[in-house]
């Protein structure tokens, strides 16, 4: 089993370090095509949702920016891409499923990423406990 972890700064400019460095471990472990691609934008969705969502508001502004990691678990037949950070918690069992009618109207903007998450990989596991967030992303993988 290969294990991996990398800080990032919670700012838009993380998200492509993100999808480099998660495409770019999974590639050099074997993990076949369709699973590192589901991978890679699963992690880009999550990285994206504690970018814009866990540090908005009053910890927008917070100097210096603060961090997040992602440690990466490759196993023979599984994935675990585990984001540890120090945001604001929020409630997964409550994210309903997007209303694509409202986003093509222009009423609503986004609310995909908890969706995309969810069809893209077989296990998340989300816990928040004395300001410290983990959010595990498990995928079943073949070579």
């Amino acid at each position: 089993m290969i294990r991996c972890k990398k800080v990032f700064t919670a700012e838009p400019a993380a998200i492509p370090r993100v999808h480099d460095f998660v495409k770019e471990i999974l590639t050099e472990n074997g993990i076949g095509d369709q699973s590192t691609n589901d991978l890679v934008l699963a992690c880009d969705e999550a990285a994206t949702n504690i970018v814009e969502h866990a540090f908005e508001g009053n910890n927008a502004a917070l100097k210096p920016r603060p961090k997040f990691v992602l440690a990466l678990h490759c196993g023979k037949d599984k994935v675990t891409a585990t984001f540890f950070d120090s945001g604001a918690s929020f409630n997964m069992q409550a994210v309903e499923p997007p209303d694509i009618r409202k986003n093509l109207n222009g009423e609503k903007r986004g609310g995909y990423g908890v969706f995309l998450i969810r069809k893209l990989v077989d296990k998340i596991v989300y816990s928040a406990r004395q300001r410290l967030n983990v959010t595990r992303l498990v995928k079943e993988v073949q070579g």
